[in-house]
């Protein structure tokens, strides 16, 4: 995966100074291997973002956040952990990572 270098806009990728994903209809497959169809549910537990703190501020995913803080043994990352506990389809995976406030 390469986001910086996907230039169209479908599973993870580099839009400005964030990163983002977009899985409908068919972009999650373009992150990993998975049969993304309608009918296919799942719970997606513990997903882990973790970026640079300054250039990446913000960490959201979908769901409730469980935790997050600094990297242990650095103090230039952060982590949040996120937890969506209802089953969905994968095309409504979301993380977003970057500057968000003005």
């Amino acid at each position: 995966i390469c986001p910086e270098e996907n230039t169209q806009l479908s599973g993870l990728y580099k839009s400005g100074s964030m990163y983002c994903t977009q899985c409908e209809a068919m972009g999650f497959r373009r992150i990993t291997y998975y049969p993304d169809r309608p009918d296919n549910m799942a719970i997606f537990d513990s997903v882990r973002i973790e970026a640079d703190k300054e250039a990446y501020p913000v960490l959201l995913g979908n769901g409730n956040k469980l935790e997050g803080g600094d990297v242990e043994g650095s103090e230039e990352r952060h982590y949040a952990v996120w937890e969506d506990p209802f089953p969905k389809p994968s095309y409504l995976f979301c993380i977003v990572a970057g500057k968000l406030g003005s």
